[in-house]
């Protein structure tokens, strides 16, 4: 029995370290979603919302996004820099293209999540905000990774466009 076990675990090392179950666990095609008041959300609890009022269709599992005193260029950055840190890896826009995608990977079973983001201008005032979706690929239920995960990323995103007040510390 113990052998068994043992023979168990090392198999899984193997495919767990090696970056093979990452290869096994294909992220298919992102799902394209539309931010819209009047777009369907999935009837499965495996995804996360954040858009500026007015802008997210109605459901449960959401939040409004945050303003940012800083462009969209800067925020775009913001995110890109601190998407790695939380498993993160750009695979299709730019800091000038508005709309980033990202493929996300659970830290233990490298199960792949999908993040869309759109970042626009807040409207009559200085500052941008963005809209966000991320939806895992496998399961009916993330347990809220989605969120967890999209508001750790937000705090970093805050800190990293916070002014340095380099004259603290001397």
């Amino acid at each position: 029995m113990i052998w068994g076990l043992l023979v168990l675990a090392g198999i899984f090392a193997v495919v767990r370290f090696s970056g093979l179950l990452g290869m096994m666990l294909t992220a298919g095609e992102p799902p394209q979603f539309v931010f819209d008041p009047n777009s369907e959300l999935p009837d499965t609890p495996n995804y996360f919302l954040s858009c500026p009022d007015g802008l997210a269709p109605r459901g449960g599992r959401q939040m409004t996004s945050p303003q940012f005193e800083a462009s969209v260029e800067k925020l775009a950055r913001a995110f890109i820099a601190t998407a790695p840190d939380h498993g993160m890896k750009l695979t299709n826009g730019s800091v000038g293209a508005h709309s980033l995608q990202f493929l996300a990977r659970s830290k233990v079973f490298q199960f792949p999540d999908w993040v869309e983001l759109k970042l626009m201008s807040v409207p009559d005032q200085a500052g941008a905000t963005f809209c966000l979706f991320a939806k895992s690929v496998y399961g009916r239920d993330d347990f809220q990774q989605n969120e967890k995960r999209t508001r750790a990323w937000l705090r970093d995103v805050r800190q990293t466009l916070e002014p340095k007040d380099v004259s603290k510390g001397f």
